[in-house]
């Protein structure tokens, strides 16, 4: 093995991903082949997460599991708010990795949400690399820049979007979590028009 080889651990906040990829690009599922792929071009992944709700995307655990992604259960309970929960774990676990396992040069982590933004900042103060992935419609304006580098799921090669959506695509921007927390504002109402 090459000892300049960048080391990759790989975090997935997968409800944010499966939930727009169905949500903005024509109801595709979430794949991880593309994205493996164009891991692979800059390193080894060593490690490889995903959080989520797993109750919820049975057949996505599947996939994750048959490339050797450790899923990390978020559950849902009953009456509770469970907000932030999995955003809150993947970012101790992130920060967690970067003092335990000082051989990882490359953080890539996938979500929309700006709330990663003090993640990505503190990792690279840790001197490590960043990678961000999310998908264009449905990243924050905030994450990308933050980031050392940025891919959008969608333009990765491997990823067939079904025709209809191609030209939908935004140029990013919006909030970067489903459900509106982080949706940019609404436009100001406009008075109503006068007859003349």
């Amino acid at each position: 093995m090459n000892s300049d080889e960048e080391r990759i651990a790989l975090f997935l906040d997968y409800e944010n991903l499966a939930i727009g990829a169905r949500d903005d690009l024509g109801g595709m599922a979430f794949d991880l082949k593309p994205l493996a792929d164009a891991l692979a071009e800059r390193g080894r992944v060593v490690v490889r997460r995903a959080y989520a709700d797993w109750s919820y995307f049975d057949q996505d655990r599947r996939m994750l599991t048959t490339q050797h992604v450790e899923l990390i259960e978020i559950p849902q309970r009953m009456g509770a708010v469970r907000k932030n929960a999995a955003d809150i774990k993947m970012a101790v676990d992130a920060i967690e990795l970067c003092f335990e396992r000082s051989y990882i040069t490359t953080f890539v982590i996938c979500t929309g949400d700006s709330d990663f933004t003090p993640l990505v900042g503190k990792l690279r103060e840790l001197n490590r690399r960043v990678i961000g992935v999310g998908l264009q419609a449905s990243t924050s304006a905030l994450l990308p820049p933050a980031c050392d580098e940025f891919l959008f799921y969608e333009r990765l090669e491997g990823v067939n979007v079904p025709e209809r959506h191609k030209s939908s695509r935004g140029g990013g921007g919006g909030g970067g979590r489903r459900g509106g927390r982080g949706a940019p504002p609404a436009s100001p109402p406009q008075p109503p028009a006068t007859a003349e």
